[in-house]
This record gives C-alpha cells, sequence and structure tokens, in this order.
C-alpha cells in the first residue's frame, strides 16, 4: 500500500500548536517518570542488595543502564520513516512472537515466580513478552488502518487482526503471565475501538474474552485465591498468606503521610514487602514520597496520557492514530492495572509500572514505543515542521508550510499493503 496521500489544505494552526504542546508533554512527562523511576528503584533494592553482599547502587546503576539504551533505541526510532509500514510492522510483530515461542517452548526460557517468561541468551536475559506489546502497537497500527473499511465484516477482522492479537495473549498465557495478557487484551481492544469496529462486534469481542478470563481464572486455585483475596475481607482474614503482599502495600502507602517519610526511609522495603522495587514500587513512592509523592506520579502519567490521546484526535493519518492510540492503551492501561492492584482496587496482577519499575525489558520497550511515538507524528511534514519550529512561531507553520512545495507533497504514514 502506498503512503497515505495529505491534502493540499493546510492545517489548522491551532492544531499544529496543540500537537507541538503534546509533543512536549509527552517528552516531560515521560522524562520525570524515568528520573523518579531510577532513584526509587535504588532506594526500594538497597536493602536486598545489601542482604546479598552486592552494592546498595546496583539496581540504580543497572536501571540508568537500561534508561539511556532505551533513549538511544527511542530517539532513533523517533527519526525512522516507514514505521507503519507492512517489511518494518510485519517483522516487529513476527519477531517478538518468535522470541516469546523460544521462552515457552525451549530450555532457554526460564522460570521465575512462576511465570515462564525470561529468555536466556547467555550474557543476558530478556522478557520477550515486553516486547510482544511493542510489535502488536506497529503492527495493529499498520493491518487494522488498512481494513478500516471492511472491518464490518468478521472475516477481515479475524484475518489478520483477531489471530496475531490471539497469538501474542496465547503465547503469553502459555509461560503462565495472565498479567501481561491482560495488558495485551486492553490495549488490543483499545486499537479495535479506534479502528472503527463496529460496536456490536466489539461487545461481542468483550464478552468472549470476559469468559475466556473467567476460565483462566476459575482453572487456577492461584489466581481464584488471589481474586478472593481482593474483595473479600474475611477470605482474606482467612488466608493469611495470600492477603501479605497487599497489607504490607497498604500499611507502606499509608505510613507515608502527606509528605512521606523520605527517600530511602522506607520500612517495607525491609523484607516486608516483596518486589518492592518492580511491581509494587508505587507502594514504596507512597510511602517514602507521601500522598504528594503519589499524586505526582499520578499527575505525570495524566499528562502522558492527555499528550498522546491528543496526538490520536489532532494527527491527519489515521495509521498514526490507531498505532498511537493503540501504544497510550498499552502504558496508561498498564499503569492503572499496576496502581490499581497496590492500592487494592485490583487482585495482585504482575505488571510493572511503567517507566518507574525496575525492569530492562520492560523500560526498553516503553521507551521505544515512545520513539515511536514521535517517529509516527513526523511521517506528517506539516507536523514535522511545527515540532522543529516548536516556538511562537509555529502558529504560522500551517500556512508556510502549505504555500511550499514540501506542503503539497508530504508523506503519510507510510502503511504497508
Amino acid at each position: 500500500m502506498s503512503p497515505e496521500p495529505l491534502s493540499d489544505e493546510p492545517l489548522a494552526p491551532e492544531r499544529l500548536r496543540a500537537l507541538s504542546t503534546a509533543h512536549l508533554m509527552i517528552l516531560i512527562s515521560v522524562g520525570l517518570l524515568t528520573v523518579v523511576g531510577l532513584f526509587m528503584t535504588m532506594s526500594a533494592h538497597t536493602i536486598s542488595a545489601l542482604n546479598d553482599g552486592e552494592s546498595p547502587y546496583k539496581a540504580g546503576l543497572s536501571q540508568a543502564a537500561y534508561a539511556l539504551i532505551g533513549v538511544a533505541i527511542g530517539a532513533i526510532l523517533s527519526h525512522t520513516h516507514r514505521l507503519l509500514g507492512r517489511a518494518v510492522a510485519w517483522t516487529a510483530l513476527l519477531v517478538t512472537l518468535a522470541l516469546q515461542a523460544l521462552v515457552v517452548a525451549t530450555p532457554l526460557g526460564r522460570d521465575e515466580f512462576g511465570n515462564r517468561n525470561w529468555l536466556d541468551l547467555g550474557f543476558t536475559t530478556i522478557q520477550p513478552s515486553e516486547f510482544i506489546k511493542f510489535g502488536l502497537a506497529l503492527w495493529l497500527g499498520s493491518v487494522l488502518a488498512i481494513k478500516k473499511d471492511v472491518l464490518t465484516k468478521w472475516s477481515d477482522l479475524v484475518l489478520p487482526g483477531l489471530i496475531g492479537i490471539g497469538l501474542g495473549m496465547g503465547l503469553v498465557m502459555k509461560g503462565d503471565d495472565a498479567g501481561t495478557a491482560l495488558v495485551i487484551g486492553v490495549m488490543a481492544f483499545g486499537a479495535l475501538v479506534l479502528a472503527g469496529v463496529p460496536w456490536s462486534k466489539l461487545l461481542v469481542l468483550a464478552g468472549s474474552m470476559g469468559v475466556a478470563g473467567a476460565a483462566i481464572v476459575l482453572s487456577s486455585p492461584h489466581r481464584l485465591a488471589r481474586l478472593t483475596a481482593a474483595f473479600d475481607r474475611q477470605a482474606c482474614d482467612e488466608m493469611a498468606d495470600q492477603c501479605w503482599q497487599i497489607r504490607q502495600s497498604l500499611y507502606s502507602l499509608a505510613s507515608g503521610g502527606w509528605v512521606g517519610a523520605g527517600l530511602g526511609a522506607s520500612r517495607g522495603k525491609w523484607s516486608y514487602l516483596s518486589q518492592a522495587e518492580s511491581d509494587f514500587i508505587f507502594a514504596i513512592i507512597g510511602e517514602e514520597m507521601g500522598l504528594a509523592g503519589s499524586l505526582t506520579v499520578l499527575a505525570l502519567f495524566g499528562f502522558l496520557g492527555f499528550g498522546l490521546f491528543q496526538v490520536v484526535r489532532l494527527h491527519p493519518s489515521r495509521p498514526v492514530q490507531v498505532a498511537v492510540g493503540t501504544i497510550a492503551c498499552w502504558i496508561e492501561g498498564q499503569a492503572l492495572i499496576n496502581i490499581g492492584m497496590v492500592i487494592k482496587l485490583l487482585p495482585v496482577i504482575g505488571v510493572p509500572l511503567p517507566f518507574v519499575s525496575a525492569g530492562g525489558s520492560a523500560l526498553i520497550s516503553c521507551l521505544a514505543a515512545i520513539g515511536v511515538v514521535f517517529g509516527l507524528m513526523r511521517t506528517d511534514r506539516r507536523v514535522a515542521e511545527a515540532l522543529r519550529l516548536r516556538s511562537p512561531r509555529a502558529s504560522r507553520v500551517g500556512s508556510v508550510v502549505a504555500a511550499s512545495p514540501v506542503g503539497s507533497s508530504g508523506v503519510g504514514a507510510g502503511t504497508g499493503s
């Protein structure tokens, strides 16, 4: 499929100015969340590192290294063309699915905390399920935008859209990682909504996913116990082991008060709260930085989500809208699931807090996804020019670019056929 043609008409200056502002909001929010993650990861991991005879700075330095890798990849992707081209989108999906298949079907896969979701490469380990989200976001933006006029037919919706989503979720569930599978389901459903799938079909899909989710929970005594512990107070009193983690999380949050105990002063990380530096990092933020720090983190995710959905609303390319919206559903949905788990609105689900939790694969994939957002924004030359000239002059870019040869010969998202 040839690049999506652009209209010769200029984009309104207000629209370009809003896109430029959204770009800045995304950049600042992601930067601050990543910095918060570096400090809180080091703080949360200090005691366990000392117990293991390691440097208390090890986790923070590792996270900083992962952040640099993610920023470098994101910077490259932000200046890469044809991110939604057929070759790029299919390659991203198939490579990530193949890596996850190696996890669940070969001796290279490793088990941790009951989940088989790590791939041992010898010199390091990676978590391919985190990169499946990245591959699916590109691929769904490509294939769903191509089929935008025929998504009212089940045949066109199933092939290849639902098959690709099913493969991703199935391989992740094969490794017993229900949390990541849930995140994939959220982002995939968001992509289908943005692509214009009729609500009659969306309701059928939502119902089917609900039935499948219930079957998965009921088939696992461990998951059923977690669900019961989250919503049945009396049962939680009877299942002390199942409730220990979430109770320690709530104790940490409650002890933080308004302004927190101070950076490094958490008591929950003294082996009371396991996974303090990863899945339950928000509890440590609440304890050390208080309600003020917790609300600041929530506000940063709010600004990030607002910026991403401004791109979805205002960018002139439909493939870009679908891909960026899918990434927004991934990051914001995962953040809501993680925080909901920490404050006991949801059962304990092992997913990290984007940009903040310890973990190289998760951080790199999220930073790479933001690079993709910036790269996709620039596929429209009028928007790219507005971003380059982010200043009071940007309000006049629409008319300037439209009057130039660039304005009449811009390129679109470059979707594949």
